[in-house]
């Protein structure tokens, strides 16, 4: 798939589900934040990192109840699901950026 059609089909959905448990960082969440669209995922691993509970998308235990219940409230909910989608866009541009990534290799190297 390209990254047109990935990122075309990413805007037209409420949210990202993002399923795995304990995974690693992981960039399938921060290509839904630049799409614009929330990530309900799993609270483990990489998405404690990237996802701020209810401003950027959701944090669930990983049940199927609850990624079924967050689902709904974004889709019952499309302002909130585009109000955390476009807070979602600003995290990635301000803190997953090129200058950024640089400047913490940077001080780590020093």
């Amino acid at each position: 798939m390209s990254d047109a059609t990935k990122h075309a089909l990413l805007k037209e959905t409420i949210a990202l589900l993002y399923t795995p448990v304990n995974e690693h960082f992981g960039i399938t969440p921060l290509e839904s934040m630049v799409a614009g669209r929330p990530v309900i995922a799993c609270d483990s691993g990489g998405p404690c990192e990237t996802i701020v509970h209810g401003v950027t998308g959701l944090l669930v235990s990983g049940s199927p109840e609850e990624f079924a219940e967050s689902m709904y409230v974004l889709y019952t909910n499309p302002k909130k699901a585009d109000e955390m989608g476009a807070n979602g866009k600003s995290t990635v541009k301000d803190n997953f950026n090129l200058a950024r990534f640089a400047s913490e290799l940077n001080t780590l190297v020093k």
